[in-house]
């Protein structure tokens, strides 16, 4: 996994693109609302949320240095 940026102390953030000329990607995903609280037990914001979930397999090549646990097997 790679390391924080020394300057920032904070990991920098990648984005995953087809190419230079194609530099956005998309995947199948389900919107749905939520109506309950989010956030903390002590500071919850009430809903309705708008939320997003998706499936995921394992990493590839590509993927797995970055992020190796995009996906846990049950």
């Amino acid at each position: 996994m790679p390391e924080p940026n020394p300057e920032t102390k904070k990991k920098d953030v990648v984005w995953f693109a087809i190419n230079d000329d194609r530099p956005l990607t998309c995947f199948a995903g389900i919107w749905a609302e939520f109506k309950g609280d989010r956030g903390t037990k002590s500071k919850p914001i009430p809903g309705p949320h708008q939320v997003y979930g998706f499936l995921t397999t394992s990493p590839n090549s590509v993927v797995e240095p970055i992020h190796p646990t995009l996906a846990r097997e049950m």
